[in-house]
């Protein structure tokens, strides 16, 4: 059983909607499949939901309950089943139910299998019973507890009344004000009187009115407070004030934050428009572009004459360098700094380069798609007119550029001392500017080694020594004179003139907690950095391959010899199967498990991790090792994770690997965390170099690594996988001796999941019809027309959607529409593959689509069979393949 997570925690709300205080009957009563799917749900359970029961049918029961973490993700979903599954197995639990359109409340749920097979569930949800008085409970618990602080000022009967939340919104104990309105009199802003309760709109008003208004009151402690203030004024027929009722909520934070957004935007419009700094701000994903006046008068523009647009942007950088676009332009330029200082060239109005300092920051997605840009420059000194003074940047415009960055900057001179620091420097290392000022860099950008806590090299003095520039080494973390050193992320580089000489250094730094990446994002950059170790050995055998397939048909094609095309044909299956294999790998898991051989797995695993290596790996299964049921391509991150630690332990690169797998029945307690029964044991063993007694006990934890380069989730990332399978691991390390990983998968109760093989192709038989095919590269189109009609197809060829729709609409409208379409995934440029369909499926339900793609992904196959194409064709793909599907097809 998979460990539970922290995730089911309820989300505890202040209120309870009317639904459960009123009540539905003893509950509600809902049939869920296997997987957690609603198959029924009663009425008591539609009412309860807010829900018609077609609304309910086909969802998730987990994603009823408002939960502290949620995702609609499928792998997180089936998660929370389990773990609900699992929680709910001897006892009720209490979760937090979330109707269509009212606030959580507590229920109690009960979930009981039923002896059906294949299996169902009946979740029972029990509403609570309703409290004696809850309306008075509610207001009770708002007054004390909740973040309004009420007040009743009853002016004809003399009643003042505050509540103690009022009160200690001012920093007061509820007995250390009077209720008199004298108070609230003595306690505002005297420039803020305008607004007392009895002071807003008398002059012919009668009943109840409503206001809102926002003035400052006096804290306990000497300040003044901003304060939201609603309510209702009740007036008398003769105008007369009788009564103010309302609430107060603390506004100093939204105050402070709208005053330094003017005090900022102040400052950069000061800057951009009259510095000569000029600014940009650069929103490719918005579509939304700003050059500052300052920036088009450093290109010889008058603010009219250049518009904020994109089209500018591309007039103001050089041509030569912008062929393939902006984004691209700027994701060319240091490619591993989110933030960098350069010298770079822009383009003046009279088609003349000017050299200018940039200071820029950049947004980038986790899939590396440039999401916006931000910066400066500032023009080089170059010759002026004679009597002409210099221009200079004013120090002040730069100290207030510098504050506004989010990562800490540090400025030496060419020995390597300080010059100056931003605000964000002095926080991360816990000094100020006037402290550092003219100190040694090195000393006060101080870095020691992780592991040893021996000091490292100083940053700039590299980067002033060797003209190159710097990068974090994992290896090292910061010292700021805390009882830790402190993780950081950072580039360096020397600041060099006009003759190329260095005149100082430059430090842009910041701490990685404060990066955005979410774990879930951090895990996929994990399986992402494998993949980039493995690239190596893949290239090597696709090169392998490519020279049996290259070989064959040269020999075809030169001497007219076709016995090595066979080779050549079992090559390139061979390759198709790699790919697939690493798609399958950097996709990730799926959340759907099969039966499986650990023999299987283990030599695929074996065969991408191990690729292009010149470490032995012999692998050995025992005779009668029974089945797992896993998510296969997990798994595979599993054990090539482990493959690829052990390569990476030879130090040599020289030595062996013994992958074993066999049987152990487990006793109690003799594997911590694993009931006792039978489970299939794999051991990665290596002679390699061994894991210090210090680290051993470590190595499991995130962001852990001894690694130059490591991220330290790798194995994280495998023992959390193991685990979900319900599994555990162990490790065995001697320095200079070797590693031993052991997991521990449960046996499964079912035989492997046998796939009917493919009919050879020489079994396809022809039938005669009219195909679409539609695909943006000419050598696929042609080549597919020939195979097309050696199987006796007629077919017309389409480069994108549109000129596809075009076709089918002329053959649909006398009457003869194609007899299936074959359509490309991605076209570029132009509709692909899904949005053509949707176009076709419009003008003729009846449409027989095809969706062919590189991606051999079963997922993919089936949400393209779900959304209705009746075919996916895997590239490459051969003539029996392709008159396969057709013949399937067009007989459906």
């Amino acid at each position: 059983m998979a460990r539970r997570p922290h995730t089911l925690t309820p989300v505890h709300h202040p209120s309870t909607p009317s639904v459960a205080r009123t009540g539905h009957g003893p509950g509600a009563v809902l049939v869920l499949a296997a997987d957690g799917r609603i198959e029924l749900a009663s009425a008591s359970a539609c009412a309860i939901w807010q829900a018609k029961p077609e609304e309910l049918a086909g969802d998730y029961f987990p994603q009823l309950f408002d939960f502290d973490v949620t995702s609609r993700e499928s792998r997180w979903v089936q998660a929370q089943w389990e773990v609900l599954l699992a929680a709910t197995a001897d006892r009720p639990i209490t979760l937090k139910l979330q109707p269509k359109e009212a606030a959580a409340y507590d229920v109690t749920v009960r979930i009981e299998k039923s002896g059906e097979t294949p299996a169902r569930y009946l979740a029972f949800i029990s509403l609570p019973l309703p409290p004696a008085d809850p309306a008075d409970h509610f207001l009770t618990q708002l007054n004390d507890r909740g973040p309004l602080g009420f007040f009743d000022l009853n002016f004809q009967r003399q009643e003042i009344y505050y509540s103690p939340m009022w009160k200690r919104l001012l920093g007061y104990a509820d007995t250390d004000l009077p209720n008199t309105y004298e108070t609230w009199l003595n306690l505002i802003h005297p420039d803020d009187s305008s607004a007392a309760p009895d002071r807003q709109g008398r002059a012919g008003s009668t009943g109840l009115r409503p206001f809102s208004h926002e003035f400052r009151m006096k804290h306990a402690h000497g300040h003044y407070v901003w304060l939201q203030c609603v309510g209702l004024q009740q007036h008398g027929p003769n105008g007369s004030l009788q009564r103010v009722i309302g609430a107060h909520l603390d506004a100093s934070d939204r105050k402070d934050f709208e005053e330094s957004g003017l005090r900022a935007e102040e400052r950069l419009t000061q800057l951009g428009d009259r510095g000569r700094a000029g600014l940009f701000d650069l929103d490719f994903a918005a579509g939304l572009y700003w050059l500052s006046p300052g920036f088009k008068a450093l290109l010889g523009y008058a603010d009219g004459e250049l518009p904020d647009t994109l089209e500018s942007v591309l007039r103001s950088l050089p041509m030569d360098e912008t062929l393939g676009g902006a984004p691209a332009y700027f994701l060319a330029q240091h490619p591993d700094q989110v933030s960098y200082f350069d010298v770079i060239r822009l383009r003046h109005r009279e088609d003349r380069d000017v050299l200018v300092h940039a200071g820029i920051v950049r947004q980038i997605s986790r899939k590396r798609e440039l999401q916006r840009v931000l910066g400066f420059v500032v023009p080089l000194p170059g010759p002026r007119p004679a009597g002409e003074a210099e221009p200079t940047l004013p120090l002040g415009h730069l100290t207030v550029l510098l504050a506004e960055l989010q990562e800490g900057v540090l400025f030496t001179d060419a020995t390597g001392h300080v010059l100056h620091l931003n605000a964000k420097a002095e926080r991360l290392l816990g000094r100020t500017l006037a402290q550092c000022l003219g100190q040694e860099s090195g000393e006060i950008f101080r870095l020691v080694h992780r592991q040893s806590g021996e000091p490292g090299e100083s940053p700039v003095h590299k980067a002033l020594t060797t003209g190159e520039p710097v990068t974090l080494n994992a290896e090292f973390a910061l010292d700021t004179g805390a009882a830790a050193p402190r993780p950081i992320a950072f580039s360096a580089r020397a600041v060099i003139d006009a003759a190329g000489v260095p005149v100082g250094g430059v430090i842009v730094f910041r701490d990685p907690a404060e990066m955005s990446l979410t774990p879930e994002e951090l895990l996929r950059a994990n399986r992402f950095d494998s993949l980039g170790q493995l690239a190596g050995g893949i290239a090597h055998d696709f090169n392998n391959l490519l020279t049996t397939i290259l070989g064959g048909v040269s020999l075809a094609k030169e001497n007219h010899d076709y016995t090595a095309l066979e080779n050549s044909e079992r090559a390139c299956l061979a390759a198709k199967a790699l790919s697939k294999q690493l798609l399958t790998y950097s996709k990730g898991g799926t959340a759907v498990r099969q039966v499986v051989k650990p023999a299987d797995v283990l030599a695929d695993s074996l065969r991408l991790a191990a690729a292009g290596s010149t470490v032995k790996v012999e692998l050995a299964v025992a005779p009668g090792t029974g089945t797992i049921c896993v998510d296969r391509a997990q798994i595979l991150q599993v054990f090539q994770n482990l493959v690829i630690n052990a390569i990476q332990a030879m130090p040599t690169g020289q030595g062996q690997i013994w992958v074993t797998a066999a049987n152990v029945a487990l006793a109690e307690a003799e594997v911590p965390a694993l009931a006792p029964g039978v489970y299939v044991k794999v051991e990665v063993r290596d002679n390699g170099s061994g894991i210090k007694p210090e680290h051993l006990e470590r190595i499991f934890d995130p962001f852990f690594t001894t690694k130059k380069s490591g991220t330290g989730l790798g194995l994280a990332t495998v023992l959390s996988i193991v685990k979900r399978h319900g599994g555990q691991m162990g490790v065995d390390s001697e320095l200079g001796v070797g590693t031993a990983f052991s997991v521990f998968l449960p046996v499964a109760d079912a035989p492997e999941e046998v796939v009917a093989r493919r009919a050879p192709a020489f079994n396809v038989a022809t039938r005669t019809g009219r195909i679409l095919f539609m695909d943006d590269d000419p050598q696929i189109s042609e080549l597919t027309r020939g195979m097309l009609e050696s199987l006796e197809y007629k077919c017309d060829l389409a480069s994108h959607g549109a000129e596809a729709v075009q076709l089918y609409k002329r053959y649909l409208n006398i009457g003869r529409p194609y007899d299936a379409v074959i359509m490309d995934l991605t076209i570029i440029g132009g509709m692909g593959g899904e949005q053509t369909f949707k176009l076709l499926r419009e003008m003729h339900p009846e449409v027989r689509a095809i969706i062919a793609s590189g991606y051999d992904n079963d997922d993919m196959a089936r949400q393209y069979r779900d959304m209705g194409f009746l075919g996916y064709l895997t590239k490459p793909y051969r003539v029996g393949d392709l008159g396969r599907i057709l013949k399937i097809v067009l007989g459906s």
